[in-house]
Formats: structure tokens, sequence, C-alpha cells
């Protein structure tokens, strides 16, 4: 397979369950919201995102990995032609902003999900805290933030 082909495979891949981390992230600050809450359920829903949100983060970045390293500016195999496409490229600047968001929404997940959410719920919470409901909306705009460098990445290739 060359590797154009396996970069088109990892797009077919990657965009879907991306999307899917976007609407578990949005889903998570809508029922935090006073209007949609309902006893227990954001939280109940955050923790029961656990696995999902581990197959997610494993797709995710090895089809991310993967489209990072073929990308149409400078093939990268090493730190070094990374930071080479973020200095020379656009492209890479972008990249590399990208990133901060994409491990800022890895992280705001996993800490609403594995640490916040179960203690909650081992707590016998019945709400959201405004923590979690705070968390949640940080999320959502790191997603949003990561969208938008994507966007600015796309733009370099036309």
């Amino acid at each position: 397979m060359t590797p154009e082909t396996l970069t088109l495979i990892s797009l077919l891949i990657h965009v879907p369950v991306v999307v899917a981390w976007i609407v578990f992230a949005s889903a998570e600050a809508a029922l935090a919201s006073p209007r949609f809450l309902v006893a227990q359920a954001p939280l109940r829903f955050a923790a029961s995102l656990r696995i999902p949100t581990l197959v997610l983060l494993l797709i995710i970045f090895v089809t991310g990995i993967r489209q990072t390293m073929d990308n149409p500016f400078v093939p990268v195999d090493s730190i070094e032609t990374l930071e080479k496409l973020r200095n020379t490229t656009t492209y890479g600047m972008a990249l590399f902003i990208k990133h901060i968001w994409v491990f800022a929404t890895v992280g705001l997940s996993i800490a609403l999900r594995f640490w916040l959410a179960p203690r909650l719920l081992a707590r016998g919470e019945t709400q959201p805290t405004r923590l979690f409901g705070i968390l949640a909306w940080l999320n959502v705009a790191a997603c949003v933030l990561t969208l938008l460098a994507t966007t600015r990445m796309l733009i370099q290739l036309h």
C-alpha cells in the first residue's frame, strides 16, 4: 500500500472518531447545564464513557500520528523534522497549535470521566458540581479550538 493510501485510510477512520469525541464532550457539557439536569445523568454519562474514551484515544493517536508523519510539506520521521515542519510552514505551526488543544481536550476528558465523575458518584452526589460543568465547557472550548486550528491547516493545503 502506498503512503498516500494509508493516509487516506487513516483520515477516513480519524474524522468520524474525532466527531464522536466532540459529541461526547458536547453532551457532557449540555447535560451539566442547569436546564438539562436530570439526577446523576451527567455524572453517570461521563463515567460510562471511560472505555469508549480509551478506544477513541487509541484510534485518534494512531491515525493522527500517521497523518502527521505523511503531511504534504515535510515528511516527519523524527522530532527534528517535526520542528522543521513547525518552524518553516504555516501548516506546521497550525499543527503545533492544534496539538496543544488536542492535549487539552484529552486531559479534560480524562479528568472528567476517570477522576471527577466517579468520585462524585461514589460520594452519592446527585448533581454535577460547578467544577464539573466548568471543566465540561472548557473541554468543548478545547474541541472548538482544535477544529479552528485544523481549519487553518486545511486552508494551507489550498
